[in-house]
Parts: structure tokens; C-alpha cells; sequence
């Protein structure tokens, strides 16, 4: 991808991760979709809003290029920074012991490019392409997991409703 391509995915996968912040809010929200988008405001949920956006980047480089190979690199990519998420949350809540907004947003951003960047360094990788179906698993898991723990997350910190 371009310089221009970068930076036009990039705003998208913002936006289409910050559009999911507020899907539970619409009248057609159901309890399927909150497998998939997020249900509340915890740290959780703002690790669907990094996966799923990354996982749509695969999809859509894999039909682009007409190559599955490239699914793996942006799966990749949004697994490597969830961690982050987390840690940095974790970082502030010990100085402030409530959610800050402003904060929470910065990081999702910075989680996005950094994903993105990722992405774009491991998308060449022969190791990131060979293993293709292994991503696809890891993603089909993950997806398991975010949605299961939707609904029946055990009663820790990154799974409590903050907002």
C-alpha cells in the first residue's frame, strides 16, 4: 500500500472501530450482534474494536489481491496490540481508578496505527504468509472467545463496565 493508502485505511479503520463503540445503542441491536460489537464500556470491548477492524483489513487485502495469504499480517497485526490495550489501561487506572475518555481515545487510535504499521511490516513475511490457515485459526478463536466472553466474562477488571 501507498503512503496515501496507509493513511486513507487507517482514518477508515477508525472510524469503522469507533462506529462499533455505538452499535449497541441502535434499535436493531440484538444479542447476536453483541458477539461481535461491543456491549459495553470496558477494555474488552475496546479489543473488538481493534480485531474486527483488523480482521475486515485481511478480508479485504485477501479479495483485493485475490491471495488468502494476506489475511494473516492484519490478524496478526490487532493480536499484537489487544496486549497493549490492556497494559496501558492498566497503566492509567493505577494512577486514576476511573476511565478517561479523552485517554481511552488516544489509545485506541495509537492502537490502530500500530496495528496497521504492523500489518504493513509483517504483510511481505514469508513466515506471515506460509502459515496463513494457522492466522485464520488464531482469528476463528479469538472470535470464539471475545464473543463468549460477551456475555459470560468472568468477574475481572478488563471486562467491567467503566463507562
Amino acid at each position: 500500500m501507498s503512503r496515501k493508502e496507509t493513511i486513507i485505511v487507517t482514518a477508515l479503520l477508525i472510524v469503522i472501530g469507533t462506529g462499533m463503540h455505538f452499535v449497541h445503542h441502535a434499535p436493531f441491536f440484538n444479542h447476536f450482534l453483541g458477539y461481535i460489537f461491543p456491549v459495553k464500556e470496558s477494555v474488552m470491548a475496546h479489543m473488538k474494536m481493534i480485531f474486527y477492524p483488523m480482521l475486515l483489513l485481511g478480508l479485504c487485502l485477501s479479495f483485493k489481491h485475490h491471495s488468502i495469504k494476506e489475511i494473516g499480517a492484519p490478524i496478526l497485526g490487532g493480536l499484537a496490540v489487544m496486549p497493549l490495550v490492556v497494559a496501558a489501561f492498566f497503566a492509567y487506572w493505577v494512577f486514576v481508578r476511573h476511565e478517561l475518555m479523552a485517554l481511552d481515545i488516544v489509545i485506541y487510535i495509537a492502537s490502530i496505527v500500530g496495528a496497521v504499521l504492523l500489518a504493513l511490516k509483517w504483510r511481505k513475511s514469508s513466515f506471515v504468509r506460509k502459515w496463513w490457515p494457522l492466522w485464520i485459526a488464531v482469528a476463528l478463536i479469538v472470535i470464539v472467545l471475545t464473543g463468549f466472553l460477551t456475555y459470560h466474562s468472568p468477574d475481572w477488571i478488563i471486562f467491567e463496565d467503566l463507562g
